[in-house]
């Protein structure tokens, strides 16, 4: 039975490990994407972010580890702030991220009050991908319409009608269909990394209590480190 202290250790580790893979995903990823001649990224973001909360959400079962990862992700994210880079470019996507945790938050919440029986029912499963997805979209547009200057107004996703369609319909309607078909094989794609977790716990398992705990956190601490590193090398 592990203590409070081990648990919150754990969990540390766990929130500081999931976050720190998404950051150094990103900008690694993210990296290569800006290099493209054409625009795909809002293709890989949103599925990706979805993703990496739900890894933290699955391991633990606590809907607030979603809102954990997103903010030490978005919390790195802003560490862009001191580099010569265009302000809406660092601003908007921290807040995206706290935006998507929230709607991701809220429908988790909903279904396990209401449709806990029904988590595996495929048209709920639907619904709940697509509610999460415009909900954070049309939270983004309040924030661009209520809290940001003009000139970003002017060239963000309700600059024109056509802009704010390509957000709100187009790129809702793909990203739902990559987190849908996400969500369907989530469980199968992850067999083999959890048949490699178990074998890797079942030996380090062996070890005394400190030490495995000294071992997650700075394991999750070095990820950390090399995220925060990238983010200014790329």
């Amino acid at each position: 039975m592990e203590t409070k202290k081990e648990r919150v250790i754990t969990a540390v580790s766990r929130i500081f490990t999931v976050g720190a893979l998404w950051g150094i995903f990103e900008a690694t990823v993210g990296y290569l994407l800006h290099l493209l001649p054409f625009n795909i990224g809002w293709l890989v973001w949103y599925p990706a972010a979805c993703f990496f909360m739900y890894l933290a959400y699955q391991k633990s079962e606590r809907t607030a580890d979603i809102l954990l990862v997103a903010l030490l992700a978005s919390g790195i994210k802003l560490l862009n702030l001191f580099m010569p880079i265009r302000i809406d470019r660092v601003i908007n996507p921290a807040v995206s991220i706290i935006l998507e945790a929230a709607a991701m938050f809220a429908v988790i919440k909903l279904r396990n009050k209401y449709l806990e029986n029904k988590k595996k029912n495929i048209p709920i499963l639907a619904f709940s991908v697509l509610l999460m997805n415009t909900l954070w979209r049309a939270l983004y547009i309040l924030y661009i319409l209520l809290l940001v200057p003009e000139w970003m107004r002017n060239i963000s996703v309700i600059s024109s009608t056509e802009a704010l369609i390509n957000f709100l319909i187009e790129q809702n309607f793909y990203t739902c269909l990559i987190i849908f078909a996400g969500a369907v094989l989530f469980n199968p794609l992850m067999k083999p990394i959890k048949r490699i977790e178990k074998r890797a716990e079942s030996r380090l398992l062996k070890l005394p209590v400190r030490v495995l705990l000294s071992i997650k956190l700075t394991a999750a601490i070095v990820l950390l480190i090399i995220n925060i590193s990238l983010q200014f090398a790329l």
